[in-house]
């Protein structure tokens, strides 16, 4: 039996990484059937503690004893600062094994770097997800003692110097340093290349934007560094440092089995810039790993001793650099034998005793067996990892357009709104809200009158982000009015929604209205004679006053998936035939949720209601979690077009 400390649950809040005003929008994770297939860790042993918040995370730090494990439940965890591991043969690892379901998330951190171990041993990290860090995502401060750390089955993303760090020894410990540690089955990867604004320290004056890694160690002694992914490790102008990096005295490493793919530079034994030591790398080895378009450098040797760099595939057809493998300074005792290079030869700028054979040079890639290279990736799959940096760039542009087109209304719709418009003189940007608690919750609307939701448009559709000339919280008018005097109250039904509108309408004069109604109605199971009727009259009452109705489908509902549907077929038909906006919350449902995943998820743990959380924060993983950030942004890209197309369509804007 596990020795186990369960701790109260508590909300975690999910962010998106903001820099300078803009929002990173992270991207789905990398993934392919070809990468190294990862094996599970043995159950834990000793004393587990379970978290399921950030206070338990740091508190869990400080009780846990050598040999136990630090367990973290699924969840995104906003992490406020550095998190410091002081204990030694401590595990911290996903609970479910899943590395995508735990996220450590260094946007909002006060620090610099994320996780840092000092005077332990034998640390192990696993199966959970690092991203959002300016420094360095994890810190084995081995010049603090720390040394035989794993790092398992882990994604590192969107980290903007290193992910993995250990500094250089004082020169008086130079011949020690960390021992025996591994990094493997992980995932590298950022979402775009550096720029300044990721790090004020990497400025025109020093890096000039390209102070970026993967992994960057000294010291090391005897470490394993396999079978790891790194895609997208790119400096501001294509002149970042190494995916893998091994200086200053670094002794017996062996890099294997990885895979890089649309980096700077892959593999790196060395640099130019001694340090203390007269070495860079001794009796490493580099051997069957795949490279593809590193257009810096491929693999590197230099001031090394004794290294090998063997059956390695790299791929740069057209290198304007000619440096797949590149081998300059002093390289005694080098070994580059059997590397399969697609463009250029090994380019050898070093005056030392070099062995090189059977390496084979190509123009272009092929399907077939030379007799050289990696030997862990098929040739299908050597193909498919080529032509992996398109297919990623197409996904992001196919999700950035679908993420704008449930606000996208027919023509003919913005025709009609522009007559219903063209008489109006009331409130301009006073937007009316009609529904039940769905509506009448804070958590809906509100945040556009605080917010800047247009920093999460990522698609270029011709139209401009914002207002000219000001800001969307500065046109949109009533977002905080909730009521049964602004005409949304809980439990309401259609019923009540229709009395309440000549009030609103007179009093308010509103532009616009957003109109959802129906949840409470269904309440039995089928809706209701004159439902539709009472919806319909609404929305007659709102134009008769020429203020532009859009009308929302209702949120899926446990329990009620028959009455649900008839509901919003009632709705695509009024907005359909009355040639009205429709702004189809339950479409975007079930696309960000297919099935009955929405339950428990974007709809709350009672079933009816949109769950809550971060209803400003309109990134692609928030929306599969908030189903209220959901609403307001299918309800703001609506209103987006509405305003550009109907309200200032003879604006000027910028």
């Amino acid at each position: 039996m596990l020795s186990q400390t369960i701790r109260s649950c508590s909300v975690i809040l999910l962010m998106t990484y903001c820099v300078s005003g803009a929002i990173v929008l992270p991207a789905a994770p990398p993934n392919a059937t070809w990468f190294p297939e990862t094996p599970g860790l043995p159950q834990p042993v000793g004393k587990t503690i379970l978290t399921t918040s950030v206070e338990e995370l740091f508190q869990a730090a400080e009780e846990v004893q050598p040999g136990g494990t630090i367990l973290v439940a699924d969840g995104h965890y906003m992490m406020p600062r550095f998190f410091a591991i002081t204990t030694s043969n401590v595990t911290l690892r996903g609970q479910s094994g899943d590395r995508h379901k735990v996220i450590l998330d260094g946007a909002a951190s006060r620090h610099g770097e994320l996780i840092g171990i000092t005077g332990a041993t034998g640390v192990t990290i696993a199966d959970l997800t690092i991203q959002n860090v300016k420094w360095n995502g994890i810190k084995i401060n081995s010049d603090r003692d720390a040394d035989r750390v794993t790092i398992h089955n882990c994604v590192i993303h969107n980290v903007w110097q290193r992910g993995v760090k250990a500094p250089a020894m004082p020169e008086e410990k130079g011949d020690n340093g960390p021992r025996d540690c591994r990094i493997q089955f992980c995932l590298f990867y950022n979402d775009r290349a550096k720029q300044f604004s990721d790090d004020e320290t990497d400025t025109t004056e020093s890096y000039n934007g390209n102070y970026i890694g993967g992994i960057d160690v000294k010291n090391t002694l005897d470490w394993t560094i396999s079978d790891n992914v790194f895609i997208g490790i790119q400096g501001r102008t294509r002149e970042g440092r190494g995916c893998i990096y091994i200086s200053e005295n670094g002794r017996g490493c062996r890099i294997e089995r990885n895979i890089f793919i649309d980096c700077d530079i892959a593999i790196a034994l060395g640099n130019p810039s001694l340090g203390y030591s007269p070495l860079q790398a001794i009796n490493c080895v580099a051997q069957n790993n795949f490279v593809s378009q590193c257009p810096e450098t491929g693999i590197l040797a230099c001031y090394t001793r004794s290294c090998q760099i063997l059956n390695n595939t790299v791929v740069e057809p057209n290198s304007r650099m000619r440096r797949l493998i590149w081998v300059q300074k002093s390289n005694d005792g080098l070994r580059v034998e059997k590397n399969l290079l697609i463009g250029a030869p090994p380019q050898i700028a070093s005056e030392s005793q070099i062995v090189r054979s059977g390496n084979v040079v190509r123009d272009e890639w092929a399907e077939r067996k030379v007799g050289a290279g990696q030997n862990f990736l098929s040739p299908s799959a050597v193909t498919q990892a080529i032509e992996l940096p398109q297919k990623l760039k197409a996904d992001r542009k196919q999700a950035a357009t679908d993420r704008i087109k449930p606000g996208i209304q027919p023509p003919q719709v913005l025709a009609a709104m522009r007559q219903v418009h063209e008489r109006f003189d009331g409130q301009s940007g006073y937007v009316a809200q009609f529904g039940d608690s769905i509506t009448h919750s804070m958590a809906f609307w509100t945040p556009i009158g605080w917010d800047e939701p247009q920093r999460y448009l990522t698609h270029d559709d011709g139209l401009p982000n914002r207002p000219k000339k000001m800001r969307w919280r500065d046109y949109v008018k009533g977002t905080r009015d909730k009521g049964p005097e602004h005409g949304n109250y809980s439990g309401w039904r259609v019923g009540q929604v229709l009395k309440a509108v000549d009030n609103v309408l007179e009093k308010q004069k509103p532009e616009a209205a957003i109109i959802m109604v129906g949840t409470n109605d269904i309440s039995g199971g089928r809706v209701p004679e004159g439902y539709r009727a009472g919806l319909e009259e609404v929305v007659r009452r709102c134009m008769a006053a020429h203020c532009v109705p859009i009308l929302n489908t209702i949120a899926p509902r446990r329990g009620h998936d028959e009455a649900v549907d008839d509901a919003n077929k009632i709705i695509r038909a009024i907005a359909r035939q009355q040639q009205i906006p429709l702004a189809d919350f339950h479409a975007e449902c079930l696309r960000v949720r297919p099935g009955h995943s929405w339950d428990g998820t974007i709809i709350s743990v009672d079933g009816v209601h949109p769950s809550g959380g971060a209803s400003n924060n309109y990134s692609d993983e928030n929306l599969k979690h908030c189903g209220y950030a959901l609403r307001n942004w299918v309800n703001f890209l609506v209103y987006r077009q509405l305003y550009f197309h109907v309200f200032a369509a003879e604006s000027p804007t910028d």
